[in-house]
């Protein structure tokens, strides 16, 4: 039986980068080898990571924009070398979010994802459009796992657009417009502060710089308002958590106020909306915030791994809605460097990594040193016999193993394949053993026999977290089990099972054995025949089958003379060498045998009658004289 999740040999680059799975038949021994190996490019080791930019690109901001750069170079040169399918992705976020660079391999493509990278684009901020760029990306990759996709999202936090429905390709604002256009209802006058932020960025000092700042506090005491927010984390929550709350009233209807930002809404004023300044209003700011960490937690909630860097801020700090987008996938924390995602790049199947395999029911694992062996790449490994039921491959200078076996015989019989170093697609492990088939099926037919219950991958990035377990498909011999139906006139006599290409008398079925002989009154049996009329082959305990067949009980016919059986063949002929008179079985009754002989009696009589007569006449002559 073959295991694989490549092939035996050793893969080359863009050789078999799916995981595979074979079973080689069982030899006459029914024992079959296993050889499992790992990891595959594509399955085990597949990566993707998209760059989430703001509409500044990789230009601004050296220092953190320097070390993605460094990071990319790195990544580009270590999958160039050990043989890793990483793919990178970059989108940058102005009002809408644009595709820079679609998922591309960073070793051939590596020149195209940096000119991404420090491409611009302008008018309006949007991060909530440049996560449902990142989010399709990743999603329509089906190819790699969740846990293997990344997000790199760099940006001074700061976004006051969003976009609906998924369609990342428009965006949408609200706007308090020029408050000398509104009434205050406190004071029956226009409100006093009137700068028309126009949908932009700013539009929460309207609501906040018009209204008393008292009318609801946070926890800490402090005035429930936008500015206070951005000074907490958790404060930010609790606001966006408050207008969320408001938008959805439909009493309210907060949504109807608003309308598409582009060119002609932001410097025209065409289609643009007022919304009436109150304290329940939510502002854009709110609303694009809230749309981002939604997409945001989605794809967190997915596996992705979400990487959120500050970019030194302009005219707006936005660390603390970055921090708290962080909350759930980096404990409110941001990322500082690139050394812990290269190593989950780098090293996805790290040290402490393991391959669990349950061992199937019909089967059991031959626990011989000399049935296993391991390698990696083209390097034997020398195996040690560390106790009864473990083994180790390649010891180390002090005194440990590149890579452990331990088995675990009993109801639950499995082992466990330790790893004392990350392993990479160039290099793949090849385990190879054997088990044995120790529960035979005596049901006539095909049986597909699994070779082992599971066989599962846990593997264990250079950080130490662990990855999204890999199962493997399941493999499976073939084991035939044939029938022989014992025909005595007509009517079965017996059928028995046989392995393939075995005999009854030889075969491991124990409770399948030669029927007894059938017995036929008057007759003799001879034996088990291929044909009806015995013309066939002769079948005995020992006659090997190689297909389900038929055989046929042969007898011969059962005589006696004077108190002596003599069986004679169906065809009639006497099997006794020199003739004799007989008489039947059942009194009265002639057989044509004994009345053979009578025209030789008589003939014999007559002669011997006349010789008397010629004796007698001689002898008279003989008295006259």
């Amino acid at each position: 039986m073959l295991l694989s999740l490549m092939p035996a040999r050793i893969a080359r680059a863009g050789e078999s980068d799916k995981l595979q799975k074979t079973a080689e038949e069982l030899d006459e021994s029914d024992e079959s080898k296993v050889t499992l190996s790992f990891p595959g490019k594509q399955d085990a080791l597949a990566s993707d990571v998209v760059f989430v930019l703001d509409k500044s690109g990789a230009s601004a901001q050296e220092d953190i924009y320097a070390q993605a750069r460094k990071f990319l170079e790195n990544i580009k040169s270590t999958a160039q070398e050990k043989g890793l399918n990483i793919k990178v992705g970059v989108v940058l976020f102005n009002r809408i979010g644009n595709v820079k660079q679609p998922l591309t391999d960073v070793v051939t493509g590596y020149t195209a994802i940096i000119d991404a990278m420090n491409s611009r684009v302008s008018m309006g901020t949007n991060m909530h459009a440049g996560l449902l760029a990142a989010q399709k990306m990743l999603d329509d990759d089906t190819e790699v796992l969740s846990s293997n996709k990344h997000v790199v999202l760099i940006s001074d936090g700061a976004t006051y657009l969003y976009s609906k429905g998924g369609d990342y390709t428009s965006a949408y604002t609200r706007s308090f417009g020029n408050p000398a256009n509104q009434t205050n209802p406190n004071t029956g006058r226009p409100f006093t502060n009137s700068s028309d932020k126009k949908g932009g960025i700013w539009e929460w000092q309207s609501r906040e710089y018009n209204l008393p700042n008292n009318f609801k506090t946070f926890g800490d005491g402090s005035n429930f308002v936008f500015s206070q927010a951005m000074t907490s984390p958790a404060k930010l929550g609790e606001l966006l958590t408050y207008y969320y709350k408001n938008d959805q009233d439909p009493a309210k209807n907060w949504s109807q106020y608003e309308y598409v930002y582009d060119i002609s809404s932001a410097y025209l004023g065409m289609g643009r909306k007022m919304t009436p300044i109150n304290h329940e209003a939510p502002a854009n700011i709110e609303v694009a915030m809230w749309s981002a960490d939604q997409t945001f937690q989605n794809m967190y909630s997915k596996g992705y791994d979400m990487n959120v860097y500050f970019k030194n801020a302009a005219d707006f700090d936005g660390s603390n809605f970055l921090k708290y987008l962080a909350r759930h996938s980096n404990n409110g924390e941001l990322n500082t460097d690139f050394s812990e995602l290269q190593k989950n790049l780098l090293d996805k199947i790290a040290a402490d990594s393991y391959v669990e395999d349950v061992i199937g029911q019909a089967f059991d694992f031959v626990n011989e040193a000399d049935k296993i062996s391991l390698r990696v790449g083209t390097e034997q490994l020398a195996i040690e016999k560390i106790s009864d039921n473990q083994y180790g491959f390649g010891k180390k200078a002090d005194g440990t193993y590149r890579f452990t076996l331990s088995y675990q015989p009993g109801v639950s019989e499995k082992f466990v394949l330790h790893f004392g170093e990350a392993i990479y697609p160039q290099a793949p492990v090849t385990l190879s053993y054997h088990v044995k088939l120790v529960s035979t099926p005596v049901t006539p037919g095909v049986h597909e026999l699994q070779t082992n219950e599971s066989a599962v991958l846990h593997p264990v990035d250079g950080n130490g977290v662990a990855g999204q377990e890999m199962i493997f498909p399941v493999p499976a011999v073939k084991k035939v089990i044939n029938k022989v139906t014992f025909v005595n006139d007509a009517a079965t006599h017996a059928v028995v099972s046989v392995e393939e290409n075995k005999a009854i008398n030889m075969d491991r079925l124990t409770s399948q054995s030669m029927p007894a002989d059938p017995v036929k009154e008057g007759f003799v049996f001879k034996e088990w025949n291929t044909k009806k009329d015995g013309t066939g082959i002769a079948f005995t305990g020992d006659t090997v089958v190689r297909e389900d067949i038929t055989v046929y009980a042969i007898y011969r016919a059962n005589t006696v003379t004077d108190n002596k059986t003599v069986a004679k063949g169906l065809d009639g002929a006497s099997d006794t060498k020199k003739p004799a008179v007989t008489r039947s079985v059942k009194s009265g009754a002639v057989k044509t045998s004994d009345l053979a002989g009578i025209p030789l009696y008589a003939g014999l009589s007559g002669a011997a009658g006349i010789c008397v007569l010629f004796l007698a006449v001689r002898k008279k002559k003989s008295v006259k004289k």
